[in-house]
């Protein structure tokens, strides 16, 4: 089901909206299976979701990625460095990483 959050819309097939009475039926057996997002709801008003700890756990690892991404992008000093780089690599100027490796292990930083 898509659902759209802030103008991007989000599939996850994974996705069950059920009743309230679910509620009753979870258990840690039920629990320790669950590969659905479940959408608690009530007269078809959501309250609540329940995933699995590993898909928090992920959702959280995203959480960080992105914010990095978001520092990096609006500190002026390394937006300008980013932007230097990807301009390099469009330019040619770039370096194989086997012959970075081997001048790293020549200085003894790796």
């Amino acid at each position: 089901m898509a659902h759209t959050t802030s103008g991007i819309p989000r599939i996850d097939p994974n996705v069950q909206y059920v009743g309230v009475t679910k509620l009753r039926t979870l258990n840690a057996t039920n629990l320790q299976g669950l590969n659905k997002t479940l959408v608690i709801q009530d007269n078809e008003q959501p309250l609540a979701v329940v995933i699995s700890y590993n898909k928090f756990l992920e959702m959280q690892s995203e959480r960080e990625r992105i914010l990095a991404t978001i520092e990096i992008l609006t500190n002026k000093e390394e937006s300008i460095a980013l932007r230097a780089g990807l301009q390099d690599a469009i330019d040619g100027r770039t370096e194989p990483i086997s012959k970075i490796r081997g001048e790293l292990k020549k200085k003894g930083d790796l």
